[in-house]
């Protein structure tokens, strides 16, 4: 059975797929300014952390996990970024 949307509806929907990016965006700022900290502190690019953390060579700092979690996060918000937009442009 297929659903069919008024314009007004459609109007909804979008509007709150853009307020939800807009959050999701600054998130997003946010986790980065949060990861880039820890890269300055530690001198590591995120990736080379992410590959040295996951290899069990970091230890178990509390910060290692948040900046693990940090990063997680960050491709979270990324891929619901991605989805909300496909969303947008299919109606």
């Amino acid at each position: 059975m297929a659903l069919t949307m008024d314009d007004k509806a459609i109007s909804v929907i979008k509007t709150s797929l853009e307020h939800e990016l807009m959050l999701l965006r600054s998130r997003c700022n946010l986790l980065e300014k949060e990861i880039q900290n820890f890269e300055k502190k530690y001198n590591l690019s995120s990736k080379e952390f992410k590959e040295k953390f996951d290899n069990g060579e970091l230890g178990d700092s509390q910060d290692f996990f948040e900046w693990w979690g940090l990063l997680r996060g960050l491709k979270s918000s990324e891929e619901k970024i991605e989805r909300a937009k496909k969303v947008l442009v299919s109606c």
